[in-house]
């Protein structure tokens, strides 16, 4: 009886992801253009500047572009992780520079004794 009962869970666990991925395929699309609408004005324009596409399409729907045109930005867009990645790695340490000179001590109170 409990192999019926566990055997049921999964017909109904297989029902509910056929489902899930119905559901799924018709928002991927919502999805990617709600993703696209969060992005700033800017960075949409340099991804378009970058992928050598009119900048004025960055104000666009994303749907509005065609699959060639999503391609060369999910290209350039690959190419500039890896690059920023590089950017991270260069951009940390560095000497600290001070904007007040070093306290000495006459602004502590304490005198240095000759």
């Amino acid at each position: 009886m409990a192999g019926l009962s566990q055997h049921a869970h999964q017909d109904i666990a297989q029902t509910h992801l056929q489902h899930a991925y119905v559901v799924l395929a018709g928002d991927k699309e919502s999805i990617r253009a709600a993703h696209w609408r969060r992005i700033s004005p800017r960075v949409r324009k340099m991804i378009m500047w970058m992928a050598n596409l009119d900048a004025k399409k960055s104000e666009a729907t994303l749907q509005s572009l065609s699959a060639l045109e999503r391609g060369k930005m999910h290209c350039e867009a690959r190419r500039l992780i890896k690059e920023l990645e590089l950017v991270l790695r260069c951009a940390q340490g560095g000497e600290v520079s001070s904007q007040f000179p070093a306290p000495g001590h006459e602004s502590d109170g304490i005198a240095a004794k000759p």
